[in-house]
């Protein structure tokens, strides 16, 4: 049953270790879009794609919109990372981490890379986009690891230490 394989899953760790990585990369292309004078912003790039969806929302939802779609697929890696560590022979830790940020940010082009096809305005540069996105799901999945540690949580662990 679905309910048994979230079991001893901390949620509200994986919330905030999402929420903390989800933030550290998006700080990184900020960062990076001020430096070089592109856009390389997560956010404004799902506005962009919830419109070629069809979606525009209006108001305060149109920039909250591509926000909250970037915090909901932040949560989906980490709670996908989670069971990974939980459910196979894979040991959590850095190197682990890097290769899960590896595989996000390839899975992440092919994604961005299909998006592009329908709704990616022509001013963004994508090879830039992509190179940038590559390292930052590798920051991303790095963040995971720090806050898992930080909060003393061992995804593979069965029996979690009380804080």
């Amino acid at each position: 049953m679905l309910t048994e394989k979230f079991r001893g899953m901390n949620l509200l760790k994986i919330a905030i270790a999402a929420f903390s990585a989800t933030n550290i990369m998006t700080t990184f292309s900020y960062l990076l879009s001020a430096s070089y004078k592109k856009l390389f912003k997560e956010p404004v790039m799902m506005n962009f794609i919830l419109e070629g969806m069809g979606i525009y929302l209006k108001g305060k939802w149109h920039k909250l919109g591509g926000w909250i779609a970037h915090y909901i697929i932040g949560f989906a890696l980490v709670i996908t990372y989670e069971a990974i560590w939980r459910y196979t022979p894979v040991r959590f830790g850095f190197i682990s981490g890097i290769l899960f940020g590896i595989v996000s940010g390839l899975i992440g082009i092919m994604c961005w890379r299909a998006l592009y096809l329908t709704s990616i305005h022509d001013d963004v540069s994508r090879r830039s986009y992509y190179i940038q996105l590559f390292f930052g799901h590798i920051i991303f999945a790095i963040a995971v690891v720090i806050a898992f540690r930080i909060f003393k949580y061992d995804p593979i662990s069965r029996i979690e230490p009380y804080l």
